[in-house]
Formats: C-alpha cells, sequence, structure tokens
C-alpha cells in the first residue's frame, strides 16, 4: 500500500468536534446514538434528515432538498427491521461475513429511494454516496463513498471504488491488517462519550487521506 493506516488523521478529524461541540460533524453523533435509543421513527426520520443535510446531502443539486424529512420514514422502517439488528454497531462490529447483508441493506434502501415520487425534475437518486453515508449514520457498518473517501482508496492503494462484494472484502481485509491500531484509537476516542464503530473510523481515515491528497494537489496548481 502506498499509504498506511495512520491514527493520527482519525485523531486530526475527531479533534475538530472536541474543539467545536457544535460542529456539523456533530450531526453523525446524534444520528448514530438516536438509532441506539430512539424509537419513535417519526423521530429517526428527523434526525436522519439532519445528519444528511449536514453532511452535504441536501445540496441544490439533490432531489432531497425538494422534500422534508418524511421522506426518510420509509428508509427507518427498513434499517430497523429485526434481519438487520445485527448490522447496528454498537457493542459488537461488522466482519466479512456480514457482505451479503449489507449489500442485502443496500438493496432495500436504494428501492426506496428510487421510488418515491416527484413533483419536480429533480429525483432522489439513490447513489452509493447517498446509501452509504445514510448507513454510516445510522447502523455505523458502512463508510461512505463520497469524493474524498474514494481519493483515499485509490491513494491508499486500494482497489473497488463502488459498493460491491468485492469492494466490501478489501475494506475488511484491510480492518484485519490493522486492527489493533483501530480498536487502540476507537478506545482513545470513545472517551469522549460516543462509540465509534470499526467503520467509522475507517471512513475517518480514508476521508482524511483523500482531503490531503486533494489539498496538495489544489497547492501545487497554485505554485504554476
Amino acid at each position: 500500500m502506498k499509504n498506511k493506516f495512520n491514527s493520527s488523521n482519525i485523531i486530526e478529524f475527531h479533534n475538530v468536534i472536541i474543539k467545536d461541540q457544535t460542529h456539523r460533524y456533530k450531526s453523525w453523533e446524534h444520528c448514530f446514538n438516536g438509532f441506539q435509543n430512539i424509537k419513535d421513527v417519526d423521530t429517526l426520520a428527523l434526525h436522519l434528515g439532519f445528519y444528511l443535510a449536514s453532511w452535504g446531502m441536501y445540496r441544490g443539486s439533490s432531489g432531497l432538498l425538494q422534500k422534508d424529512y418524511k421522506v426518510h420514514i420509509g428508509a427507518v422502517e427498513i434499517l430497523t427491521k429485526p434481519k438487520f439488528k445485527g448490522l447496528h454497531c454498537v457493542n459488537t462490529e461488522v466482519g466479512v461475513d456480514n457482505v451479503d447483508l449489507i449489500l442485502e441493506l443496500i438493496k432495500e434502501l436504494s428501492k426506496h429511494y428510487n421510488e418515491i415520487t416527484h413533483s419536480t425534475k429533480k429525483k432522489v437518486t439513490a447513489t452509493d454516496t447517498l446509501i452509504s453515508k445514510i448507513i454510516l449514520g445510522t447502523l455505523g457498518c458502512l463508510p461512505a463513498y463520497d469524493r474524498y473517501f474514494i481519493d483515499g482508496l485509490r491513494a491508499s492503494g486500494l482497489s473497488g471504488f463502488s459498493i460491491t462484494e468485492c469492494s466490501l472484502q478489501n475494506l475488511f481485509q484491510f480492518i484485519n491488517e490493522y486492527k489493533t491500531s483501530l480498536l487502540k484509537t476507537q478506545k482513545e476516542i470513545s472517551k469522549n462519550g460516543t462509540h465509534y464503530p470499526i467503520m467509522k473510523l475507517v471512513d475517518m481515515h480514508f476521508w482524511m487521506v483523500g482531503f490531503e491528497v486533494e489539498k496538495e494537489k489544489m497547492n501545487s496548481e497554485q505554485l504554476k
């Protein structure tokens, strides 16, 4: 690998929250904790909607911008199905044996969002980014496949830039290789009151790698 696991990436990402307790990154904590402690579907949909807005999924080009938070009720009902309980990374972590169930969850969520009716031309599209951010923010068993995360994978020499069985297996291979360091970092972050699943740490790590790649690219262009 070009860039191996570096716990300082995760600590740096998390320190933003420590310094600013109302930072938008806190929305992940509120949403994830909500899916642990709240049973009311409407309230969970509201948490999910605000988290997605904080994490860039309600931009002007997004079909979600044309909907209120209740559009997520169907997703909450899927996420809280008993068969997906084992994917909720609170007292346990997912492993490679959960890949099929994760893919099944993705399929059901994608079907929900792709079938949403519209009064405008801006449709809600079940992209990898949207679906993975939903799963990250609610169950914590999948990183968010956004631009910086994918750039981080690419810079680190990992293959699989979309959510497939192969790409998930690659992530679990990475986790197994650096499990000791990941667990140590998880314990350190959890001192601040919120349990961060391993997949959330993986998300933070590769996002920071991708962010640094972008920053270096911009600096190089400025020097030309």
